[in-house]
């Protein structure tokens, strides 16, 4: 539901403005740019995974001189995560903390997404050297992501610690939403800085370990800051 009012706030902003031509006349340029960012997971994935970089590209429609539209694709790997360190209490053996010495979990993320930027006040892009305009973004789509866990030893067994648990992989296409600010800052004529930070809330979950101290996990919570370069096509 709330993915749903997302995308249709992105379609009344562009219904909005698709119409209007600002005195710069840059409506109908397009663009296309690359992202880097550090993703940063927090809540209860906090207790996962610590950051990983996250690397992406989007394409973007400028419908009018407040408004863009962008569809991002993103691709981020979490590894060693803390199941790789974490102990178990041994109940059947020693009853003393252990680790287990072949443990290895990781997690990928993809995502596709649709997003809404607004720029805001009067500095709006011109697309023009040395000028530079603050914006919120808002946007959902569709996060893919893979966790991969093995190695860890059975904490129930007796006499030796030898057997491990099965290993296994949890997969899930999950709807999510992101929100946040940046700065767009154009170096040259239609080439631009992008900075941003943004909260990302995704519908999906991690299973328990609650003999390792994790418990389920749901929603899964990121914040991601990172910077992009975008070269603008188009309208002049």
């Amino acid at each position: 539901m709330k993915l749903s009012k997302s995308l249709g706030l992105l379609w009344v902003l562009y219904a909005a403005t698709a119409g209007a031509v600002s005195a710069d006349d840059v409506s109908g340029r397009w663009g296309v740019g690359a992202f880097m960012n550090y993703n940063v997971p927090t809540l209860g994935f906090r207790n996962w995974y610590s950051n990983a970089n996250k690397f992406g590209m989007a394409f973007a429609y400028v419908p009018s001189q407040r408004v863009s539209v962008e569809v991002e694709y993103h691709r981020s790997h979490f590894k060693n995560g803390s199941l790789e360190s974490r102990t178990f209490i041994w109940t059947a053996g020693d009853k003393k903390p252990h680790t287990s010495p072949d443990a290895q979990s990781d997690m990928k993320f993809n995502s596709l997404l649709v997003n809404g930027v607004i720029h805001l006040g009067k500095k709006l892009p011109t697309f023009q050297a040395s000028s530079f305009s603050p914006y919120i973004i808002v946007g959902g789509g569709f996060y893919r992501y893979k966790h991969n866990v093995s190695g860890m030893l059975w904490p129930a067994q007796k006499d030796k610690l030898v057997l491990t648990l099965p290993p296994y992989t949890d997969q899930q296409y999950a709807l999510g939403i992101n929100t946040g600010f940046g700065v767009e800052a154009f170096i040259v004529d239609n080439v631009a800085v992008d900075l941003r930070s943004r909260y990302n809330f995704v519908v999906g979950q991690l299973r328990s370990m609650e003999d390792w101290g994790l418990k389920e996990t749901f929603p899964l919570m990121l914040f991601d800051v990172g910077a992009g370069l975008k070269f603008y096509f188009g309208k002049k």
